[in-house]
């Protein structure tokens, strides 16, 4: 018998009696947040290891698992070999042992399974019954295709009448790939064994949906799902939410039956700005609004597949609140299985990036303009998408051009990646009558080279406390009546170097330098490289997206020179660390730059 972690004795004794076969045993606390990232679990011992190649054929080999609980969820960490799609054409599938009885329910690896859970068709069985997503309160992350997924389970959930999902402390675990391949975890032989960990947690901090810096600017992109601003049994539920808010610069999405001139009345009826100010508003065939207390420049259509104008360009000054322009995009792809099509569009909005960076075009941005691209990306295909999105690697070259670095700095763009107010999850989409399960279709991704994020969230009222939801006017329902789509803020402020007049921002004095790490993205190393012309204390660290610290490079005082410093991105501490986008800073005496690094694996 194998313990992993801490388990009550009397319990492992009692298992140890009943069982007769190798028990891989586990229990653990942890807060864990359903990102796709998977930064937590890297801190955790897996409850299992699969034998590589050890499928009948295909690509999907088990590798990895990771258990963990809260006080609300059930948590899975799982590597499936290769790149799949979690939610459609897989046929994946999980068994849960939910009685700790053997003995009753689907007989599979010498376990009883009460669920099986087919994710690739996104329907299961409980206690022979047949139950849909939302009566597990099952969440998967990433929502683009991953080896590597996240996967919560509501412990809280009654999936058919009077029984609840988990009846006791302890379940079985069995993962199985039903297809060609037929691999199976734990092996045959082998019994997966979690026990619930009632360890008391830090509280999960609730995010406030105000402003930290009432002079930040706050984006809001928002699908409206078929005009609702203007359904007269949901409009009151938007007006609640918009208001609430109280953005500076909302995109709209699914807007297809009313016009600008509309949707800015609505606006001002709503918000009025007063102080002979008033809402600017422009659209873009066919669905595609941009609404904004600031004067809207110039718009552009940016063509995509067989030259549909599905998504808009709105170069906007933000003066003089703001000493500078803004170029907002709000894209809204085509969804689902149109991998090729939704790739070429956002090709073409990266290329109109690239374009309006060099002078002569339609568009010549000044430098240091600051990008933001928010809408619903429909990202539930192939993470390329979301790659080129980040990086500027276009995929469709002959059409669209050469790949470029899309920031200002020769670095990537950032992913706001905001989480739900109360709850430890990234999904911006949730219909609980869908087969599928909540995902994160809805983005904003920023030029952080001249953008400094702060406050973020998405808007979810089911889960807000009653008390919130009556200090901001909301109702609990709100979120859900309004749109399928929940709305995603951000709060910016605007870095030094590019001359505004919010915020601290980055800083780069000549008496030092931080050069942008090479190669960028990378795949598993990259070089660093710094200047010092002054004798001073220094610091070299890495963290991630969260602020987390990964690992500090050099601490120390340096000579006047020229410094190159290499970074394993593989491992830090004898630990994976995972894809995503990390942050080298960089301290010289009281002074701090930063760079963004994207580690893809």
């Amino acid at each position: 018998m194998v313990i992993n972690k801490k388990l009550n004795f009397a319990c492992v004794v009692l298992i140890s009696l009943l069982l007769v076969k190798p028990v891989s045993l586990f229990s653990e606390a942890k807060r864990i947040y359903v990102d796709g990232i998977f930064n937590e679990w890297d801190e955790l011992e897996p409850i299992y290891t699969d034998v590589s190649g050890d499928q009948l054929q295909g690509d999907v080999d088990f590798g990895k698992l990771w258990v963990a609980n809260d006080d609300r969820y059930l948590f899975l960490c799982i590597q499936v070999g290769t790149e799949i799609n979690m939610q459609r054409d897989n046929q994946l599938s999980i068994y849960l042992d939910t009685d700790n009885n053997a003995s009753t329910g689907i007989l599979i690896n010498g376990i009883g399974a009460e669920l099986e859970w087919d994710f690739g068709n996104r329907v299961g069985l409980f206690n022979n019954e047949n139950i849909w997503q939302g009566n597990i309160g099952i969440i998967t992350a990433p929502t683009v295709s991953s080896n590597t997924f996240e996967i919560a389970l509501n412990c809280n959930a009654i999936p058919v009448y009077n029984i609840p999902l988990f009846e006791g402390d302890t379940i079985r675990i069995v993962f199985k790939d039903n297809g060609s391949g037929g691999d199976l975890l734990p092996d045959s032989g082998v019994d997966l064994v979690y026990i619930f960990d009632n360890s008391p947690l830090e509280l999960l901090e609730p995010i406030s949906i105000s402003k930290k810096d009432p002079d930040n600017l706050r984006i809001l992109t928002y699908n409206t799902f078929y005009d609702g601003l203007f359904d007269v049994d949901r409009s009151q539920a938007f007006e609640r939410i918009i208001t609430a808010i109280n953005p500076d610069i909302i995109g709209f999405e699914e807007i297809y039956d009313h016009s600008a001139e509309e949707t800015r009345d609505f606006m001002e009826n709503l918000i009025p700005l007063g102080d002979q100010k008033e809402w600017h508003c422009s659209k873009v065939d066919p669905d595609i609004i941009t609404v904004c207390r600031y004067p809207i420049l110039n718009t552009f259509s940016i063509e995509g597949y067989n030259d549909y104008q599905g998504n808009g360009a709105f170069l906007m000054d933000l003066r003089p609140e703001f000493n500078t322009d803004l170029l907002l995009i709000v894209a809204h792809p085509p969804c689902c299985g149109y991998n090729n099509e939704r790739q070429r569009e956002i090709d073409a909005i990266m290329a109109f990036i690239r374009d309006a960076k060099v002078a002569g075009g339609n568009l010549t941005l000044q430098p240091n303009t600051p990008i933001i691209i928010v809408g619903d990306m429909n990202l539930v295909g192939y993470v390329q998408q979301l790659e080129t999105l980040l990086t500027g690697d276009i995929v469709n070259v002959n059409s669209f051009g050469s790949p470029f670095s899309p920031d200002w700095d020769g670095s990537s763009f950032a992913d706001l990646m905001p989480r739900l107010t109360d709850l430890p999850m990234f999904f911006t989409w949730y219909k609980e009558s869908s087969s599928f399960s909540p995902g994160r279709l809805d983005f904003i991704i920023f030029s952080d080279s001249v953008l400094d994020p702060d406050n973020n969230f998405v808007l979810f009222t089911p889960n807000m406390s009653p008390d919130t939801l009556e200090l901001y006017g909301l109702q609990e329902d709100d979120a859900t009546t309004a749109s399928d789509h929940l709305p995603v803020v951000g709060d910016f402020s605007f870095s030094s170097s590019n001359g505004t007049s919010s915020g601290s921002g980055l800083f780069q004095p000549k008496d030092f330098e931080l050069k942008q790490n090479y190669p960028n993205p990378f795949n598993s190393s990259t070089i660093i490289k710094f200047t010092v012309s002054q004798s001073k204390k220094t610091k070299l660290s890495i963290y991630n997206i969260k602020g987390e610290l990964i690992h500090t490079l050099f601490s120390g005082q340096l000579a006047i020179g020229n410094y190159s410093v290499f970074w394993d991105g593989t491992k830090e501490n004898g630990i994976q660390v995972s894809s995503g986008v990390y942050i080298c800073n960089f301290e010289f005496g009281n002074l701090a730059i930063k760079k963004k690094m994207v580690l893809i694996r």
